[in-house]
């Protein structure tokens, strides 16, 4: 299944109309038209009005920003040096939704650099 997220938004919003979810998103119908033929890509809150409408589940919701991480020419892509190496991993992804979850702090991250720098020593 490699919908692309557009494809995806058109898949979810069903019969409603383009207006109709539009106006629960705070969008115009012509904006979420452009979205569902890949021509933009909404911001993080609009995203999640998205998530909210179409009440999806944690999985559900993951994948919608996936997609718009690896669709999307902006806002949503890591430094270019790591974007394509998380993609690419879901577990990755997932430990750092998890990670980010329980708010871990620098200390965390700073312990387990030092775990895995003296692992390749």
């Amino acid at each position: 299944m490699n919908k692309k997220f557009g494809e995806l938004v058109k898949e979810y919003r069903g019969a409603k109309s383009l207006k109709k979810l539009g106006d629960e998103i705070g969008i115009s119908a012509a904006y979420l038209s452009d979205i569902e033929n890949g021509n933009r890509f909404p911001s993080k809150e609009k995203l999640d009005k998205f998530i909210k409408a179409f009440n999806l589940k944690d999985d559900e919701k993951d994948r919608f920003y996936d997609l718009v991480a690896k669709e999307s020419p902006n806002k949503y892509k890591v430094s270019g040096d790591i974007a394509e190496y998380i993609m690419k991993n879901e577990f990755l992804r997932n430990f750092i939704r998890i990670a980010k979850d329980k708010k871990l702090d620098n200390s965390y991250w700073k312990s387990k650099i030092k775990e895995l720098e003296s692992e390749s020593e």
